[in-house]
């Protein structure tokens, strides 16, 4: 009995430690040999500060694949923007921003996790590779250079030779950091939440306009030191925190936090370097707990005078299902009716995993979560790393079909044979996120096509095509609502597929069709019911290769595809749409919005520079719903068209004006004293000569 229990401890024990992100790191093994640490003493050079070489993951960016515009590889090179700040091109730019796109159903509609897991925060990352291996760290300093403030988390990874990674938090917000300003100035932040005005006492003026902006900013809470618009170096000490050499650094950002798009020039790694053919003797003893911790633990449980054990089950029930899941955990080890209470299948009905990102491992799949994950319905594995396929199929197969959302997002170990796990496990699938699941080839995709009940699916920037989207489409015209398409290049028949995704999908409430490739004006027109070139239709099919041709004739045969549409009267529940960086023709939206327009509540239109002022007048007359407007890029739009819009619109609560060159600052800032909305308005890297001058 004793050796049972001690081995349901040794469980426990490891996979609480798994799951437990602390911020101390474990000593390297003391190496005895002499001569080894004398060599790798030579071994050590001067400090030297390094920029990353290449970028290992990523969640998502703001520009496209194969761009140099807005990537995360641009922060691969020396400072190029600092000391400037604004708006670059050449900086590493996130998807989004702000608190609007998570306030929206597209977004409310996947969150089904209800379970509170309050230390996680983080929303974007970015897995770094530096060239040599940093044997002593001493800082690392982030670039910011527009709208600072979103860093959350730091971790180093600690690589052995068979390239797996373990990584370390070694810094989350808002533990003690500095700033570098532009003058060289640096000031030490001893706690992130501190406010501008204890930081910079003799340079703020209570009655300025930049001060009440960050005051008043619900939404933003870096409002120090200083998120207005300075640049920044954000600079934090890595002495004494890794006792391992290391040349790889994760950054996690919350950009909800910030109210519009944050920039990053470059991130460097200052410490001693390591040159890359040295060997480190690491010991690979696994250090189990003693008998002697196993007993004291127990005599702990037997001593203990808690009252928890006496409350009805169904109280029990409620006052587990507050606790995050590592606290449940721990919770479970105290004695065995908690036990029983904190790992009932119904503690697990809703499974977010994506804050244990670092600490879901085959072992925990196998080891744990198989057990208790009979109930499960929803579950999240993003950002999880190298879970393989034998045991993701096992508990796939635990929540069969009971399961109704997935979430997959940012894993890259994915390859054919999950996706077929997925369908074959799980039939009544209705909400599946693959957003960033680059590892998977266009034809991964395929048996997707034989699920029949989704409601919302996320591609974001994958390499999905018109073989699994128009017999998927055609499966599930009847209850998807949600569809992310964004950044998806490789599409080949576009308009084939949203012209399928308009016609049938009569329940569709949103479309991100996010810098999607291969929109022609005559197929923006064909969608619409407006006179279109059936001529130019065909020789668009033509340009395609003979295979995809072929295969094209029996798919539009299978899902008798509708030459064009004449009316989307039938969209009537249609919301949200982003058009971004499509550039539909001049006359498409004004068609659109006479349409459909009732009902939307958001409408992107970024970059879309043929859109005129008829077209806007149209949103201005027909979308009396909206709240979210984004027209950067406008330059054919006038100040008038654009004072209809918030004349009409009054539910807006976001409107982006950005680059639109026939609209004035001064315009603007009497609109926001008027409207009351939020504007929002980018310029280009500018110097500023006196770094206080947002305080006088």
């Amino acid at each position: 009995m004793m050796l049972a229990s001690a081995g349901l401890y040794i469980l426990r024990n490891q996979l609480r430690n798994l799951l437990n992100l602390t911020d101390t790191i474990e000593d390297l093994p003391v190496n005895n040999d002499q001569n080894s640490t004398e060599n790798l003493l030579k071994a050590i050079n001067t400090i030297k500060e390094q920029t990353p070489i290449a970028i290992r993951n990523f969640s998502s960016q703001y520009g496209s694949n194969g761009s140099d515009s807005y990537v995360v590889s641009n922060v691969c090179s020396n400072p190029e923007i600092y000391p400037l700040y604004g708006d670059s091109t050449h900086a590493l730019v996130f998807r989004t921003y702000g608190p609007w796109w998570i306030n929206l159903p597209s977004y409310q509609e996947t969150k089904n996790f209800t379970r509170w897991e309050n230390h996680f925060t983080s929303r974007d990352f970015i897995d770094i590779e530096f060239r040599d291996f940093v044997y002593e760290c001493y800082s690392l300093n982030i670039y910011e250079t527009y709208n600072p403030g979103t860093l959350e988390v730091v971790y180093v990874g600690k690589e052995d030779h068979y390239g797996n990674i373990i990584w370390h938090r070694i810094w989350s917000f808002p533990q003690p950091f500095s700033i570098v300003l532009s003058n060289s100035e640096e000031i030490i932040i001893e706690n992130g939440l501190q406010s501008t005005n204890d930081l910079f006492p003799d340079h703020i003026k209570t009655d300025s306009s930049v001060l009440q902006t960050l005051n008043l900013n619900a939404y933003t809470r870096h409002t120090c030191p200083p998120a207005a618009r300075l640049p920044r170096i954000v600079k934090i000490s890595l002495k004494d925190k890794i006792s391992f050499p290391t040349r790889l650094i994760r950054l996690e950002f919350d950009h909800s936090t910030v109210s519009y798009y944050s920039e990053i020039d470059t991130v460097i790694l200052s410490g001693k370097i390591l040159p890359t053919d040295s060997v480190l003797n690491e010991s690979n003893e696994q250090r189990e707990p003693s008998l002697t911790t196993i007993i004291d633990e127990q005599n702990k449980e037997s001593n203990s005078s808690m009252d928890l054990s006496k409350l009805p089950f169904d109280i029990l029930f409620i006052i587990c299902s507050y606790l995050d899941l590592r606290s449940l955990i721990r919770l479970s080890s105290t004695c065995q009716t908690l036990h029983n209470q904190c790992l009932h299948p119904l503690q697990f009905q809703s499974l977010n995993l994506q804050p244990y990102w670092n600490g879901i491992t085959n072992f925990t799949i196998e080891n744990f979560f198989l057990r208790h994950c009979t109930r499960t319905r929803y579950i999240s594995l993003a950002w999880s790393k190298s879970l393989q396929c034998s045991s993701f199929n096992q508990l796939l197969n635990v929540c069969s079909n009971g399961l109704v959302q997935l979430n997959l997002a940012c894993c890259q170990y994915l390859n054919g044979l999950y996706i077929k796990i997925i369908v074959n496990c799980c039939p009544n699938i209705e909400i599946l996120n693959l957003e960033n699941c680059i590892s998977l080839n266009n034809l991964d995709f395929i048996p997707l096509k034989y699920l029949d009940r989704v409601r919302s699916l996320n591609v974001y920037r994958t390499k999905i095509d018109y073989r699994t989207l128009l017999p998927f489409i055609d499966n599930n015209k009847k209850n998807l609502e949600h569809i992310n398409l964004g950044s998806c290049q490789k599409l080949s028949d576009t308009i084939g597929i949203i012209r399928l995704l308009f016609s049938r999908c009569t329940n569709l409430r949103s479309v991100d069709l996010w810098r999607t490739y291969g929109l022609t004006q005559n197929g923006f027109f064909s969608l619409v019911g407006s006179h279109f070139d059936t001529g130019e239709e065909k020789r668009r099919i033509l340009n395609l290769s003979r295979d995809e041709q072929e295969e094209l004739a029996i798919l539009y045969s299978s899902v008798n595809m509708p030459i064009g549409i004449n009316s989307l009267i039938n969209m009537k529940y249609l919301r949200e749409i982003d058009l971004g960086w499509t550039d539909p023709p001049s006359g498409f939206i004004r068609s659109f919005v006479q349409q459909v327009g009732h009902s939307l509540i958001k409408l992107f239109l970024t970059a879309c520079r043929r859109v005129n002022n008829e077209d806007i007048m149209a949103v201005s007359e027909h979308c009396l719903q909206l709240r979210q407007l984004d027209l950067l890029g406008s330059s054919i739009i006038i100040e008038s068209t654009v004072e209809c819009v918030l004349k009409r619109c009054l539910y807006l609560e976001f409107l982006d004006l950005s680059f639109c060159d026939k609209i004035s600052n001064e315009t603007v800032s009497i609109w926001m004293c008027q409207y009351k909305n939020c504007f929002k308005r980018s310029y280009s890297p500018r110097m500023n000569d006196d770094i206080y001058t947002e305080f006088d």
